[in-house]
């Protein structure tokens, strides 16, 4: 289905800026922006701007559609006649968002879908499609053959073997946790100075491989895989169940569904049109931010934030505080992010959230705020698919993990646990040295300028790391120290994904990466670094292989 009249954002700011041109009132527009003080005020002018150029986007309405359900079950019945399972499980869970509520094709997809999960082993999956197929008035005609699906999955539920979507988290013992800061070890404190603005340090040596932080976002959104994993809890699941007004938002259970009604019942009516917009994560997560945080508006514009001395990752404060660069963005850029808030701004007056004038101007001035922190702060959720490759999911606001300065041969390294970020060394880090996570790429994978350019354009700085600074070789470059890096190292059980050899080599890998770790750089040492954080990767999210789908 085509919706002519919606255009990707990015569109309208060219759109405004040629109606501009034509009246030869760039430069004066330009003027007067840059004039301007506060982010409510920018928002409203060029909310008015748009408003006078006629080009606000139109609110695409969401509905379910019995025919396109029954259309997308039948692509799904080709592909599961072909065997190919994942491509039907992903058509019979699009057909099951489009069916209109308590309808034939609604039953009728989730039958359909159980057949793929019984054949697949997923036998409790199964069962709970069969129930929602009953539930939903399944025809008569065709419930022998659905009673016999759940006849046989009854009997086998019990054979069904778990498949953890991770391992376990790892937890912070109470003896080293850090008085200060919530998530995070005693082994590190926050410092702060012109040069380097906020920053973490370690107190105390920490050893390669040692956990340094556990941390869960403050907010998070689902990017991209809405067929397979939770739009909530972003757990990965095979029998999702769909919002019952709109055909965008997916869930692994009726927990999540209503845990997720306070910021869906607004974004409800506008996902379709958020969709077809093309916002990303850096729109999507601030918009989620400024929403769910709508009670305290009020205590924000009174300034009435607790300081307890304790740097907490749940707290909006902490999300509040971080830098968004704004003074170093260029007109250019502060009217471009100006136009998104405008028209989030006038697609969310369509809902019922907003209450008071007061209220608008402060979600005016903080989707502003958030929409310049996003680039420069929030963080990837990640997870593992088949050998080596690393699939976003899904992108979260964590505050303590924002304020890691950045190398180009960094000395921590992030894995996600669902949506848990953890946080180890990947480098033997000596009391009193700052820690470095890594913004953009490697310096073992792209060259110097190329890193600096990225660099520069996102994130507003130069970069002067070590690697930088001594201009290190790219990997086939590195120095040789002429030694095998570990004997009994079977990388290809790695890129298979084996979990149990990651759970038993680890250790060997990272003992034999201490002993290599100097002089950097070498290539040996980094072989061993990618060997770790394969480990690493292999313990947090990863989608497992079964027959045809990934799980």
């Amino acid at each position: 289905m085509s919706h002519p009249t919606i255009k990707l954002i990015e569109k309208y700011l060219q759109d405004l800026l040629s109606h501009l041109a034509r009246s030869d009132r760039v430069a004066k527009v330009s003027e007067q922006f840059s004039a301007l003080r506060s982010n409510t005020e920018r928002v409203q002018f060029v909310h008015a701007l748009i408003e006078g150029a006629n080009l606000f986007p139109a609110l695409v309405e969401d509905f379910k559609n019995d025919a396109e359900a029954v259309a997308l079950r039948q692509k799904g019945n080709e592909m599961f006649k072909t065997k190919n399972n994942e491509a039907a499980l992903e058509l019979y869970t699009k057909s099951i968002a489009n069916a209109e509520k308590n309808s034939e094709s609604l039953a009728v997809a989730y039958a359909n879908r159980s057949a793929v999960l019984m054949e697949e082993g997923y036998f409790k999956e199964c069962l709970e499609d069969i129930k929602n197929a009953l539930c939903n008035g399944y025809p008569s005609k065709l419930k022998p053959k659905l009673d016999a699906r759940k006849e046989k999955c009854q009997q086998l539920v019990q054979s069904q073997k778990a498949t953890p979507y991770h391992q376990n988290i790892p937890c912070i013992p109470e003896e080293i946790r850090n008085k200060h800061i919530a998530c995070a070890t005693n082994s590190v404190e926050i410092k702060d100075n012109d040069d380097l603005g906020r920053h973490i340090v370690a107190t105390k040596d920490i050893q390669l491989g040692e956990v340094i932080a556990v941390e869960k976002p403050f907010c998070h959104i689902l990017v991209g895989k809405t067929s397979s994993h939770c739009r909530e809890c972003l757990r990965l699941c095979y029998n999702l169940i769909s919002c019952q007004n709109c055909t965008e938002a997916l869930y692994c259970s009726k927990n999540c569904k209503e845990k997720a009604n306070s910021y869906h019942k607004y974004e409800c009516k506008l996902l379709k049109t958020f969709t077809l917009l093309g916002m990303d994560k850096m729109k999507m997560l601030p918009w989620k931010i400024v929403v769910i945080i709508r009670d305290m508006y009020d205590k924000i514009r009174n300034k009435d934030f607790v300081e307890d001395g304790i740097y907490r990752s749940g707290r909006y404060e902490e999300i509040h505080n971080l830098v968004g660069n704004d003074e170093k963005r260029p007109v250019s850029d502060m009217f471009g992010r100006c136009v998104t808030a405008a028209i989030i701004y006038h697609l969310m007056k369509q809902t019922s959230f907003f209450t008071s004038e007061d209220d608008e101007e402060m979600f005016q001035n903080l989707l502003l705020k958030h929409l310049q922190t996003a680039p420069c702060n929030f963080h990837q959720i990640f997870e593992m698919v088949e050998a080596e490759e690393t699939v976003e999911i899904g992108a979260g606001a964590y505050s303590f993990l924002s304020m890691f300065n950045h190398s180009c041969s960094p000395n921590v390294v992030r894995h996600c646990y669902g949506t848990v970020n953890v946080l180890r060394a990947i480098r033997t880090i000596q009391a009193g040295e700052q820690l470095f996570d890594n913004y953009g790429y490697h310096h073992a994978v792209e060259p110097r300028e190329s890193r600096r350019s990225s660099l520069r354009k996102q994130y507003f700085f130069d970069c002067s790391c070590e690697a930088c600074e001594q201009d290190w070789p790219l990997y086939p470059d590195l120095p040789d120290l002429g030694v095998v890096a570990l004997d009994c190292l079977d990388l290809e059980r790695l890129r298979n994904g084996d979990i149990g050899y990651a759970q038993e080599i680890v250790g060997d890998v990272l003992e034999a990466a201490r002993k290599m770790e100097h002089p950097q750089p070498n290539k040996q040492f980094a072989e061993l670094q990618e060997a770790a954080k394969q480990c690493f990767a292999l313990i947090g999210n990863v989608r497992r292989k079964n027959n045809h789908l990934l799980k």
